[in-house]
Order: C-alpha cells, then structure tokens, then sequence
C-alpha cells in the first residue's frame, strides 16, 4: 500500500484550534459498516448507539504538563518537550536546532543537554516534576499553529484523566461531559495506555507496510479480559473511546499472559488487520497520512472512511485534536 493513498485536502478553517464549549456540544458523525450509511447528529446523541449489555472502555491516562521553557547559556529561550523518563533525572527531548547546553528554568532547577546515540537528552540536577506540573505546558499538537496556554490545562485533558504520563491526549474521550460520562457509568471501564511519539510520528516511507511504530506502555487488567469475554458471550458490544483504546485493547490479545503488568506495543494496525476485540469505535477525524487514518480505514473499509471524510469536510466537522468526533458501528 503505498501512502497517496490515504491523502486528502482539507481547508485550513476546518482545524479546530479550540474545543466548542460545552464538551458535548460537537458534531458526531455516524459510519454504519453493515449498512455503509454515514448520518449526521450532535454528539449528545451518542448514547442512543449504546445498549445496556455494550461494554465501553476508555483510555484514563492523564497528559502531564510536559513543555517547559528554559534559557540556554546563549540566554535565548528555548522550548522543550520532555518525552520519556530515564534513572537519576535524565529525560528524552524534543526541541528545535538543538546545541550542547546548560539549560536554566528558574533559580531552583537546571539541566544540562545533550547528545547520545543520536538522542537529544536532559539531565536535570533534582527531580523536575514539581516543576512541570506548576510552569509546564500542556503539549498541544504543532498544527495548531499557536502557543499552549492555561486554558489547555482544562481542555486538553479528558474528564476522567486519571494515570500520569501520557504526551499527548486520547482526544476521543474529550467530548464526554460529567453528564454523559454519568448516564453511562454502568457500562464503563478503563485501560492505560500511555499516548507517545509512536501515534503521531509521521509516515516517511512511500510503502505503508514499511513504516515502524515507536513502542507504547499499556496497563489492562486480567478483571477486564474476563469482562470483555462476557459481554461478548451476552452478545453486547465491545465499544473503543479511542485509537488509543482500541489499540491497546487489541494488543493485549495479541499477547498471552500480558495482564495485569505494564506491557509495551508497536503494533501497527493496517488495512488486513484481523480484529480480535472491538466491535465500535469513537474517533477524531486525523491527518492526512497519518497512522491513524491509516487505523481507522482498516476498521470501516477504506472507501466507507473516505466517503465519511469527504461528508464531514463538506459539512464543516471541525477536525483533529479538538474537532468533533466520528462513531464507527
């Protein structure tokens, strides 16, 4: 497969830079595979696809606030993206342009970067947690052009965020409300997995088939296997608030015995791809050529997902991160 083919132009008006307010306010799309219909609503109306035997598990990592600001010992200022924790205080970066450099954040905490194997790395002189959860960021996806603020502390986290270390946000579970989130509480529960460069890496090979996931940590209970395996014997449905969900959810049975301990998965989910676990899906509209758009065609059928992308674009869904959602059933 090669990857033209999961392109598509979208104008730039239609990327959400902001949530609509309330959360549950967005648009939701619905892609029906048995009868390959695609039907408009408001996402309040979610819960009128979901029966009393479904099963609807999210993803409860929590994003920390993990773009910093910091002076190099040229005294420019300088924008870091912690991205993974190594012994004694030393992270993996991302920054621009970057220099062998002493880094200073404040007058309590410092760091020195630098190369190793082709990594770029901090080293900070004392834990810096206490620092990033106060002066920190929230790590916003770059194409929405536009710095991270307070307000996306709040929006850029789902409302039942609740396990530490994830970069980015499982932004299906954004448009759930308290509301909502409530009225289907009897038919909820919960994975980790936490979102890292892996989802969101770009494509840079022509042939699909050769491109590399970056691994993700994954937590799922044993209590939750046997969950899934009763719902489906009660003929409910197993429902995925996510990509993230769904893969970890087909990941764990992937891997016998892989319960109840932190796991890791770069699975790679492409068109062929045999689904073991999820029945439905709720998810953003992605990028083009994105491992994710990639994702969601091998679960709807290519031609039904680009049909649903053509729709939603002529009906101005907001898209990406902070856009409105599309339920797959």
């Amino acid at each position: 497969m090669q990857i033209d083919r999961y392109d598509f132009e979208l104008p730039d008006e239609l990327i959400a830079s902001r949530p609509v307010q309330p959360r549950d306010t967005s648009k939701l799309l619905i892609v029906n595979r048995k009868d390959q219909s695609i039907s408009i609503h408001n996402f309040v109306e979610i819960i009128d696809h979901f029966n009393s035997n479904d099963l609807i598990i999210f993803n409860n990592t929590k994003v920390n606030p993990y773009l910093l600001n910091g002076l190099d010992s040229d005294g420019k200022l300088r924008e870091f993206l912690l991205i993974q924790e190594f012994k004694d205080n030393k992270w993996s970066i991302l920054t621009k342009k970057p220099k062998a450099s002493r880094i200073i954040f404040n007058d309590d905490i410092s760091a020195s970067m630098f190369k190793d194997d082709g990594d770029w790395f901090l080293q900070f002189d004392k834990n810096p947690s206490d620092y990033f959860k106060t002066d920190g960021f929230m790590p916003i996806p770059p194409y929405l052009n536009r710095k991270s603020d307070s307000r996306d502390k709040i929006d850029y986290q789902t409302i039942y965020a609740e396990v530490e270390g994830s970069i980015a946000a499982p932004t299906a579970g954004l448009h759930f409300s308290k509301e909502i989130f409530n009225k289907l509480s009897a038919n909820i529960d919960f994975i980790t997995l936490h979102v890292g460069m892996g989802t969101f890496l770009p494509i840079k090979v022509q042939d699909v088939n050769r491109h590399q996931m970056h691994s993700e940590k994954f937590f799922m209970k044993q209590k939750l296997i046997n969950k899934i395996d009763i719902t489906k014997k009660n003929n409910g449905k197993i429902i995925s608030i996510g990509t993230t969900s769904l893969r970890a959810l087909e990941s764990s049975y992937n891997m016998p015995g892989g319960c109840d301990k932190w796991s890791s998965t770069s699975l790679f989910i492409k068109e062929g791809f045999e689904f073991k676990v999820v029945d439905s899906l709720l998810t953003n509209f992605h990028l083009p050529k994105s491992t994710l758009l990639i994702l969601v065609s091998a679960f709807a059928g290519y031609d039904l997902i680009m049909r649903a992308y053509k729709i939603a674009i002529e009906n101005k869904f907001r898209f990406y991160s902070y856009g409105d959602a599309m339920l797959i059933l």
